[in-house]
């Protein structure tokens, strides 16, 4: 398989999982999970799994789809017998992978009311790794406010000091503690935050998942799918830095 077969597949998979999944077998446990907890247990289960995984065949050959679940049986993820659509199981282990690229609500948000500051100089030569770490600052919920800055209100020490040893990047990243009472310029925290974060976009796509799970033709399978899809792209900030109208609790609570 050349490049552009590996990227037209990863665009594939990734358009048939809501953007929450990149290989096969994360689509397929993806799959598995959405019929298997959003659809009451009886004699049609097996029936509606297969009409779930009936768009992935239309994408991907047999034996692709077979040996997605070959992996993941053998990497303990799923468990099944003869007949895979008549019991299907996902194991405890499948289940943390789940965890692993699925998004999880979170309804508290403690927050130590600071905000957080994270610089960096990484030169031209190390392209990759200042590209890597960028990926992963947007990946824990930092905002980018400018070339080589980043902020976020939550406590990032612990998480970004281990990423920077196991990379080898300690003395070219700096985290900077701003206070309870730190200010950047002339612009409110709340302003600041939400121009940052796009949160205006964001309550955008939350206004328009309530008005599409409202209408009765919207599945408990298609309303969670696209939960579960703007919910990976919501930094799920501290409630006190949200706007006032922020939608996202009221969208949450039409899922759970």
């Amino acid at each position: 398989m050349d490049k552009f077969e590996k990227l037209a597949r990863k665009r594939k998979i990734e358009k048939l999982s809501w953007g929450l999944a990149f290989r096969m077998t994360d689509l397929v446990l993806l799959q598995l999970f959405l019929g298997l907890n959003l659809v009451a247990r009886s004699r049609h289960t097996g029936k509606f799994l297969e009409g779930n995984f009936q768009k992935i065949h239309n994408n991907f050959d047999e034996e692709k789809i077979k040996r997605a679940f070959y992996e993941l049986k053998k990497g303990g993820f799923v468990e099944y017998g003869k007949r895979l659509w008549l019991n299907p199981q996902i194991t405890q282990e499948g289940k943390r992978r789940l965890a692993d690229f699925l998004p999880q609500y979170d309804p508290v948000r403690v927050w130590d009311k600071r905000l957080y500051l994270i610089t960096y100089d990484i030169p031209e030569k190390e392209r990759k790794n200042r590209d890597l770490l960028r990926r992963f600052l947007k990946k824990i919920g930092c905002g980018l406010l400018q070339e080589s800055l980043w902020i976020t209100p939550y406590n990032p020490k612990k998480v970004i000091n281990e990423y920077v040893t196991e990379a080898g990047l300690e003395e070219l990243i700096l985290i900077s503690d701003m206070g309870k009472d730190g200010e950047i310029g002339q612009e409110d925290i709340r302003e600041l935050i939400n121009r940052v974060y796009g949160l205006d976009k964001l309550n955008e796509r939350w206004r328009e998942f309530i008005n599409k799970a409202a209408k009765k033709k919207c599945q408990k399978v298609r309303r969670v799918s696209l939960f579960f899809s703007i919910l990976k792209d919501d930094p799920q900030l501290p409630f006190a830095l949200l706007p006032d109208d922020w939608l996202g609790e009221k969208a949450w609570q039409i899922v759970k």
